[in-house]
């Protein structure tokens, strides 16, 4: 059974894009059948795979155009592991047509995507018109959200938004988890909002285990072209990575590999000590219900 998952938040700069690729290194590494798809038009996850400039090619753009079938989208990565569908050349074009099908993505994939048992995509920081065919096409999402201030009251915003969303158009799109990233175990804010994030009566039940920490390794990858697990396979970034393709596997309803994730502990150590008591001032629970 494919599961078709869209990462997205309407903030950018939270690690959408380096979840979608990561992510989904980490589930091919599993076993699983991966296709990620870049619905961004700056086209971040098409560049980390291919050198070529997206706007040279096809890709999404021109298959919610209508221009290309599914099949001539497709390209593979060798050092993923996966497939994807890179941006292409008509995307930024989309994003001025606000008349656009909000499902056609999900009939452009049709039952295409059914050969994969996971799709990850990619999506666009603001544009509504592919955020919704997006969300319209998914079955669930993920939301990364970096541990800090004014990102987790944007997220909480998108959270409010996406309620208005499903309602509008009577679709039950499922939270599949809060995706805690760039978590500092060096400050007393990134360990105070992580426990506001997870002690929120609304939030806290969405939050992943996981808990992808701040890492240069996984800076680093975008320009080497690899996922960390290629590039920097023992750093946090891998382990981080890895634990969160298991957690996923789990809450999709996909049989887990049978090899034992290692539980990873953010910020393990004496840091994880650490009194959050008044710290992350903002983002108590009541401030996460607003």
């Amino acid at each position: 059974m494919t599961k078709v998952i869209a990462v997205v938040n309407q903030k950018g700069g939270v690690g959408k894009t380096t979840t979608c690729v990561n992510l989904g290194a980490a589930l091919s590494q599993k076993r699983f059948k991966v296709l990620l798809i870049d619905l961004d038009p700056m086209g971040s996850l098409s560049g980390w795979l291919i050198d070529e400039p997206s706007e040279n090619g096809n890709g999404s753009g021109e298959l919610l155009r209508g221009t290309i079938g599914f099949m001539e989208t497709i390209k593979h990565s060798d050092e993923l592991g996966v497939d994807f569908i890179p941006a292409g050349k008509s995307l930024m074009d989309i994003v001025l047509m606000e008349s656009l099908d909000p499902f056609i993505l999900g009939e452009r994939l049709g039952s295409w995507v059914e050969r994969y048992d996971f799709v990850l995509i990619d999506c666009a920081p603001s544009s509504n018109v592919l955020i919704a065919n997006a969300l319209l096409a998914s079955d669930s999402i993920i939301i990364p959200i970096q541990t800090e201030t004014l990102p987790l009251k944007g997220g909480i915003k998108f959270i409010q938004w996406l309620r208005e969303f499903k309602n509008e158009y009577n679709v039950n799109v499922n939270i599949l988890g809060v995706l805690p990233c760039m978590f500092d175990s060096r400050t007393k804010l990134s360990f105070g909002i992580l426990d506001a994030m997870k002690q929120s009566e609304n939030l806290g039940p969405m939050v992943f285990n996981t808990v992808i920490r701040k890492n240069i390794r996984l800076a680093e990858a975008p320009g080497a072209g690899r996922s960390i697990f290629k590039s920097a396979s023992k750093s946090f970034g891998a382990n981080d990575y890895a634990s969160m393709a298991l957690e996923v596997a789990e809450r999709s309803g996909m049989p887990i590999p049978a090899d034992t994730p290692v539980e990873i502990v953010p910020g393990a150590g004496a840091e994880s000590e650490i009194n959050v008591e008044n710290v992350g001032s903002g983002t108590d629970d009541a401030a996460l219900q607003s």
